[in-house]
């Protein structure tokens, strides 16, 4: 999950960094060093994103899982059985 989020966000940065570029009819060396730049600070920044995000729904998933591991599983035996102590 990270790596597809620091691979898009770097994609999109790139773009739009390239396209400025070219809009504002920048040198081209200039525009493409200022778009690589760009996409690698938005790629390490998808990554801690995705990575984090990762991690979120994973601790989401294993606290519902134990939620409803607990509401399923009988406190006491003996009151399940019918039996009286």
């Amino acid at each position: 999950m990270a790596l597809h989020t620091a691979c898009r966000l770097a994609l999109i940065a790139f773009a739009t960094a390239a396209l400025r570029g070219v809009l504002d009819d920048s040198e081209f060396q200039a525009t493409l060093m200022f778009a690589i730049k760009c996409g690698v600070a938005f790629f390490v920044t998808g990554l801690i994103t995705g990575e984090l995000t990762r991690r979120l729904l994973e601790d989401m998933v294993l606290t519902k899982i134990r939620n409803v591991i607990d509401e399923n599983t009988p406190r006491d035996s003996n009151k399940q059985l019918g039996v009286d102590s």
